[in-house]
């Protein structure tokens, strides 16, 4: 009997490069399933990009494909859909990832927009998959197989068929994850690891218990399940010997939940030390606060940013959109405990969550600001596909008003065929204007300069503790801009780049791409810069480290003097102000200098570990002493240093998508020298990751 030929796919744009650099793991976890299952009776392979999946199917076309729908990838999905019923209108077609929506007349409406697929899967993928392709072996292909087949219902399948929607329960999860092979230790990424673009990607656990409503997580099953502890130490011991690329990436939604974390934490650390792997470490923290996310944190400190989950701090707004954050007593716990262990901290925050208006937001910033974080990001509402905030009934009660911009690289062109990814931002809504969410840009963008790499936070908060809160020095810059003209230029052509590369409708978008399409094939860099992210490395680039005369650092130091001109502010902000760049690591130094010397007359241990709350006076030594500015991870900085000077870029690309927060910057550790990591003691060799 001939075998069923079975593809999967979770496909990225490749137009100039792959977009999403990693293993398509959930994918990888089906096949790895159906093998088990179904053994010799299928061929069934893992796919990447559209090219690699046509050129195969041009061979021989597939009968069964399952593809993995995400926001990155949803119109390429849908495109190569339509492309691949050409080639064979008889092929089995399923959809699933975060993009299967859960309401079961949004499928029906899916299911007969998009006639080409035959099913929705949603949630896990392995049994539901598994299923199709065993109905499919007991109906081979007999006269009306497709009619007979969608007859049947499938726990967490649904179909269309006559106009009504066919289904079994709506989940169909695997609880016991110990019966899914590993994809790697079965041989399914063989081929894929030798890519060192693509991160590995390891599943720890799966569900997130939290509902927020901004994100695709809380739709899914959120019951906790979780891979042996045995079975994950040996897939990353399979990684540190096969991968090519050696970042290592967890797929888990709250790593550090359950006490299993704990050890799976200490193995990671384990393998650092002793064989410099992984070379960086990409996972999201747990949101609730406890004992042993703060020990998780510790441990994986060298590798590691410790994230304080905020989203917003506004309470109505918390309550509206069902988000667990942080207690302030859980926050201020956790970042002290991270001060006195030398660990970098963070947080984020989402603009345009239901309820937030303009003024509620200067709050949110400000009293984030507060907590003295290293490093703190924000971003616009993004309107997901998957998520609750996304469904026609939110937006009609919130009024979002969306705008479009391209995804990051987000374009794959091959002979005729183009797809281009998209993301909405709600750039309005019934508590905001429009011309109030471009105030929020102005925020963004400063905050962002100053506080999400670190390069500006000190003078921040040193000014936050004199009582010049974050938005009032804003106001102040952006309201003189004769006497601050780098911060307003600054400000000016950071909301022209996001106006200029937004469209009200994606067809517009989509006109725009492949008008520019050899435009964008010749010059790599231009098609990237229109997405939101690589936007902002640019202003970094230019006012931060490109500038030897430091004058955006320098508007904001006279700002401050200028709203509190007394000699003591003026003093205390040379000095903090001459620390701040001595902090910085910057990657246009003809020289990296991991840890430098410096000779001061305070103790900004305790300014730190005070959380930056009194004026340097109180922290005065009885002489002047030399303290040390550290880098965290010498090797790993240096050789994204080394690799952007090979590749002559001038983006500083690798040294900003390969490190975290925490490792741009030097840092004064409150613990005893004596008591921290040797930096000095492991090598991270060629980082084969950037080759």
């Amino acid at each position: 009997m001939r075998k069923i030929k079975i593809s999967l796919c979770d496909l990225a744009n490749d137009l100039n490069g792959i977009d999403n650099k990693s293993i398509p793991i959930g994918v990888g976890y089906i096949t790895a399933y159906c093998k088990k299952i179904h053994g010799d009776s299928i061929n069934i392979k893992v796919f990447r990009t559209f090219r690699q999946f046509w050129e195969d199917a041009l061979k021989q076309p597939p009968d069964i494909v399952g593809f993995g729908s995400y926001d990155w990838n949803y119109n390429l999905t849908l495109t190569t859909i339509k492309k691949l019923k050409g080639l064979n209108k008889d092929c089995l077609i399923a959809f699933g990832g975060a993009n299967a929506e859960i309401n079961m007349e949004d499928n029906k409406v899916f299911l007969a927009k998009h006639p080409n697929i035959d099913y929705i899967i949603y949630g896990d993928g392995e049994k539901p998959f598994s299923n199709i392709i065993e109905n499919y072996k007991k109906l081979g292909l007999c006269k009306d197989w497709r009619l007979k087949l969608k007859s049947t219902p499938i726990n967490g399948c649904r179909t269309l068929l006559d106009g009504k929607l066919i289904h079994g329960q709506p989940f169909d999860a695997v609880m016991d994850l110990m019966e899914i092979p590993s994809p790697y230790l079965t041989g399914v990424f063989d081929e894929l690891l030798q890519n060192p673009v693509l991160t590995p990607i390891i599943q720890n656990i799966r569900g997130c218990p939290y509902k927020c409503r901004f994100c695709v997580s809380g739709t899914q099953l959120g019951k906790i399940r979780n891979f042996s502890l045995e079975r994950v130490k040996e897939e990353i011991t399979f990684l540190r010997h096969n991968a090519k690329n050696k970042i290592l990436r967890f797929s888990d939604d709250n790593f550090g939940i359950i006490k299993h974390d704990l050890e799976v934490a200490k193995y990671i650390r384990e393998c650092f030390d002793a064989y410099q792997y992984p070379a960086a470490l990409k996972v999201y923290s747990a949101k609730k606060q406890n004992d042993r996310t703060r020990e998780v944190g510790l441990i994986l400190k060298p590798l590691m940013t410790y994230v304080v989950s905020f989203q917003t701090t506004t309470p109505d707004v918390l309550k509206e959109t069902t988000r667990i954050s942080a207690t302030h007593k859980e926050a201020t716990e956790s970042i002290n405990f991270a001060r006195k262990n030398g660990m970098s901290t963070a947080t984020e925050l989402i603009f345009g969550l239901p309820g937030e208006t303009l003024e509620s937001w200067k709050e949110v910033i400000n009293n984030t600001l507060n907590y003295g974080f290293d490093s703190v990001g924000m971003i616009p509402l993004w309107l997901l596909k998957g998520s609750d905030l996304n469904t026609p009934s939110s937006r009609e009660t919130n009024q979002y008003v969306g705008k479009f911009m391209v995804g990051e690289n987000a374009v794959t062109e091959y002979d005729d065929f183009i797809s281009v990814e998209r993301d909405e931002i709600a750039v309005q809504s019934k508590y905001y204007t429009y011309e109030e969410w471009k105030t929020v840009l102005k925020y963004q963008i400063n905050l962002l300069m100053a506080t999400f790499y670190g390069y500006g936070k000190e003078i921040l908060y040193y000014a936050n503790s004199i009582n010049i809160k974050f938005t009032r020095l804003f106001d102040h810059i952006l309201n003189n801009p004769k006497n601050y003209p780098i911060v307003n230029e600054l400000v000016e052509s950071y909301i022209k780049s996001y106006e200029d590369n937004m469209f009200d409708t994606e067809e517009e978008l989509y006109s725009f791409i492949n008008d520019n399409i050899e435009k964008f094939k010749k010059d790599k860099e231009y098609l990237i810069r229109l997405g939101q992210k690589r936007g902002l490395l640019a202003y970094i680039v230019k006012y931060i480290l490109n500038d030897p005369e430091n004058k955006y650092l320098n508007e904001l130091r006279n700002a401050i003097c200028e709203i509190d001109p007394s000699e003591e502010v003026k003093d205390d902000l040379e000095t903090i102000f001459n620390l701040a760049l001595k902090l910085i690591i910057n990657p246009f130094d003809k020289v990296f200098v991991p840890d430098i010397e410096l000779e001061t007359k305070y103790n900004f241990k305790n300014w730190i570990l005070e959380g930056y709350s009194k004026g340097l006076n109180f922290y005065k030594f009885d002489r002047p002493q030399k303290i040390t500015l550290k880098c965290r991870n010498s090797y790993t900085v240096n050789e994204t240093i080394k690799k952007d000077k090979q590749e002559k870029r001038t983006d500083c690309f690798n040294f900003f998508r390969y490190m975290n927060s925490g490792l741009m910057r030097r840092y004064i550790d409150a613990k005893d020298d004596n008591a921290l990591i040797n930096s000095s003691s492991f090598s991270l060799g060629s980082l084969n990751y950037l080759e």
